[in-house]
């Protein structure tokens, strides 16, 4: 079962050293850990205008994967939700940077009281940044949240983290046709339960929550 954070703050308050730190952590742990990195640039794209994937996408493709020898790289059309995107990941941690908005335990990084301000909300448990850099305005807390130096305290952070942050749902999914059930292992349950919960979480006119999601499909 996976566990996620989200590291959010204003530019340039330190989000992605933070993120360095905590990923190189949890990795001496023991433990396999995926990122999301949120770019808020318009008209921003992964691909290069002129390349051969880029030409594939501008002739109508609606998802594009790259093949080389050591990386595999899909992009897709439009915005994919962070509930279907946190269903590809088979990490035991998953860290988010920036994210903001997103309902799961957050470290916020800022440079001043007014930084922190802008995005602590009910799910903060650490505050790194600027900030908190070692004898920087001697403020230890804020709300009883600590503030701590991730580039010198990330052993500190991640105990935090592994001591606060809560693991993810698992998910039973039974498929069945006409009335044979479908064999599936565990990761292969959560991927199709956790897709479904991110389609359901896209509709405009949203979806209620609950444990339990029925749906049938008839083929005339």
């Amino acid at each position: 079962m996976k566990r996620v954070i989200a590291v959010s703050g204003v530019h340039h308050s330190g989000k992605t050293t933070a993120v360095e730190m905590i990923v190189a952590e949890l990795v001496r742990r023991g433990y396999s850990v995926g990122t999301v990195k949120s770019i808020h640039k318009e008209g921003f794209s992964i691909d290069a205008p002129g390349s051969n994937t880029h030409r594939h996408r501008m002739a109508g493709a609606r998802m594009v994967t790259a093949l080389s020898d050591g990386e595999t790289s899909v992009m897709m059309e439009g915005r994919a939700s962070y509930e279907q995107i946190l269903s590809w990941y088979d990490t035991d941690w998953v860290i988010l940077e920036g994210a903001r908005g997103v309902a799961c335990p957050r470290i916020v990084c800022a440079r001043t009281q007014a930084d922190v301000e802008e995005r602590f909300d009910e799910h903060t448990f650490a505050i790194c940044g600027p900030i908190a850099d070692e004898g920087g305005g001697g403020i230890t807390h804020w709300r009883g949240v600590p503030l701590l130096d991730a580039r010198v305290h990330y052993r500190e952070v991640v105990d935090l983290a592994e001591k606060l942050v809560p693991k993810a749902h698992n998910y039973e999914t039974v498929i069945t046709i006409d009335g044979v059930r479908v064999a599936m292992n565990p990761f292969t349950q959560e991927f199709v339960a956790r897709t479904i919960a991110g389609m359901l979480s896209s509709l405009k006119d949203g979806s209620p929550e609950g444990d339990e999601v029925h749906i049938e499909i008839r083929r005339f």
